[in-house]
Protein backbone atom coordinates (compact mmCIF):
# COMPACT_ATOMS: atom_id res chain seq x y z
CA UNK A 1 0.00 0.00 0.00
CA UNK A 2 1.52 3.47 -0.62
CA UNK A 3 0.97 6.73 0.83
CA UNK A 4 -1.86 7.90 -0.81
CA UNK A 5 -3.72 5.15 -0.20
CA UNK A 6 -3.22 5.17 3.55
CA UNK A 7 -4.02 8.92 3.60
CA UNK A 8 -7.55 8.13 1.84
CA UNK A 9 -7.97 5.12 4.23
CA UNK A 10 -6.93 7.03 7.07
CA UNK A 11 -9.54 10.26 6.08
CA UNK A 12 -12.42 7.94 5.64
CA UNK A 13 -12.16 6.75 8.92
CA UNK A 14 -11.09 9.85 10.03
CA UNK A 15 -14.58 11.11 8.70
CA UNK A 16 -16.75 8.31 9.18
CA UNK A 17 -19.52 8.61 10.98
CA UNK A 18 -19.18 6.76 14.62
CA UNK A 19 -22.98 6.01 14.96
CA UNK A 20 -22.41 3.55 11.70
CA UNK A 21 -20.70 0.91 13.89
CA UNK A 22 -20.97 0.26 16.98
CA UNK A 23 -18.39 0.95 19.73
CA UNK A 24 -17.21 -1.29 21.63
CA UNK A 25 -17.79 -1.20 26.05
CA UNK A 26 -14.78 1.19 25.91
CA UNK A 27 -16.88 3.59 23.18
CA UNK A 28 -13.58 2.91 20.65
CA UNK A 29 -13.70 1.85 16.91
CA UNK A 30 -10.56 0.50 15.75
CA UNK A 31 -9.29 0.08 12.08
CA UNK A 32 -6.10 -1.77 10.58
CA UNK A 33 -4.97 0.54 8.48
CA UNK A 34 -1.91 -1.65 6.87
CA UNK A 35 -0.14 -4.86 7.78
CA UNK A 36 3.12 -6.83 6.96
CA UNK A 37 5.30 -9.23 8.27
CA UNK A 38 6.45 -7.44 11.29
CA UNK A 39 4.22 -4.15 11.60
CA UNK A 40 0.65 -3.70 11.90
CA UNK A 41 -0.73 -0.14 12.06
CA UNK A 42 -4.27 0.39 13.82
CA UNK A 43 -6.05 3.60 14.00
CA UNK A 44 -8.61 3.58 17.16
CA UNK A 45 -11.55 6.57 17.48
CA UNK A 46 -13.32 7.56 20.57
CA UNK A 47 -16.90 8.11 20.57
CA UNK A 48 -16.20 11.34 23.06
CA UNK A 49 -13.33 12.22 20.81
CA UNK A 50 -14.18 13.54 16.80
CA UNK A 51 -11.07 15.72 16.20
CA UNK A 52 -8.00 12.90 17.02
CA UNK A 53 -7.11 10.14 16.85
CA UNK A 54 -4.91 7.09 18.52
CA UNK A 55 -2.44 5.36 15.76
CA UNK A 56 -1.22 2.18 17.77
CA UNK A 57 2.00 0.69 15.66
CA UNK A 58 2.86 -3.11 16.97
CA UNK A 59 6.04 -4.16 16.07
CA UNK A 60 7.01 -7.90 15.92
CA UNK A 61 10.97 -8.53 15.23
CA UNK A 62 11.76 -11.46 12.21
CA UNK A 63 12.02 -15.00 12.94
CA UNK A 64 15.53 -16.09 13.34
CA UNK A 65 16.33 -17.88 9.85
CA UNK A 66 16.60 -21.68 10.32
CA UNK A 67 19.58 -21.89 8.20
CA UNK A 68 23.24 -20.57 9.58
CA UNK A 69 23.98 -19.03 5.59
CA UNK A 70 25.74 -15.65 5.79
CA UNK A 71 23.75 -14.39 3.29
CA UNK A 72 20.89 -15.37 5.69
CA UNK A 73 22.13 -14.14 8.66
CA UNK A 74 23.12 -11.15 7.31
CA UNK A 75 19.35 -10.56 5.24
CA UNK A 76 17.56 -10.82 8.97
CA UNK A 77 20.15 -8.43 10.31
CA UNK A 78 19.47 -5.83 7.85
CA UNK A 79 16.12 -6.05 8.55
CA UNK A 80 16.00 -5.98 12.35
CA UNK A 81 18.04 -2.64 11.48
CA UNK A 82 15.42 -1.21 9.46
CA UNK A 83 12.76 -2.13 12.08
CA UNK A 84 14.95 -0.42 14.87
CA UNK A 85 15.72 2.85 12.74
CA UNK A 86 11.62 3.17 11.86
CA UNK A 87 11.09 2.98 15.84
CA UNK A 88 13.67 5.64 16.36
CA UNK A 89 12.06 7.86 13.35
CA UNK A 90 8.42 7.16 15.35
CA UNK A 91 10.30 7.94 18.83
CA UNK A 92 11.34 11.11 17.26
CA UNK A 93 8.08 12.04 15.62
CA UNK A 94 6.48 11.99 19.18
CA UNK A 95 5.65 8.12 19.66
CA UNK A 96 5.66 6.56 22.94
CA UNK A 97 7.58 3.35 22.54
CA UNK A 98 6.66 0.21 24.84
CA UNK A 99 7.25 -3.62 24.96
CA UNK A 100 5.26 -6.26 25.92
CA UNK A 101 7.47 -8.76 27.16
CA UNK A 102 5.24 -11.99 26.94
CA UNK A 103 3.82 -11.42 22.78
CA UNK A 104 7.58 -10.10 22.22
CA UNK A 105 6.50 -7.38 20.73
CA UNK A 106 6.90 -3.30 20.56
CA UNK A 107 4.56 -0.84 20.41
CA UNK A 108 4.54 2.63 18.99
CA UNK A 109 1.63 5.11 20.13
CA UNK A 110 1.04 8.45 19.15
CA UNK A 111 -2.82 10.29 19.35
CA UNK A 112 -3.50 12.43 16.23
CA UNK A 113 -5.39 15.41 14.53
CA UNK A 114 -7.96 13.71 12.42
CA UNK A 115 -6.64 16.52 9.85
CA UNK A 116 -3.65 15.56 9.36
CA UNK A 117 -1.13 15.97 6.49
CA UNK A 118 0.15 13.20 3.94
CA UNK A 119 3.66 13.53 4.97
CA UNK A 120 3.28 12.21 8.71
CA UNK A 121 1.53 9.17 7.28
CA UNK A 122 4.09 8.83 4.68
CA UNK A 123 6.38 8.86 7.17
CA UNK A 124 4.59 6.16 9.13
CA UNK A 125 4.57 3.45 6.70
CA UNK A 126 7.01 0.43 6.95
CA UNK A 127 10.56 -0.46 5.87
CA UNK A 128 10.35 -2.79 2.77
Amino acid sequence: MNSTEMMERFRRFASADLSLTPPNRMNQVSEVLLTTSTIRIIMTRYGNRTESLDIDIEVSLPFLPLTSDVVSIQGYIDSVIAILEYLKRLAFMGFSLETLQEEGMLIASVTLSADIEEHVLKALKPPD
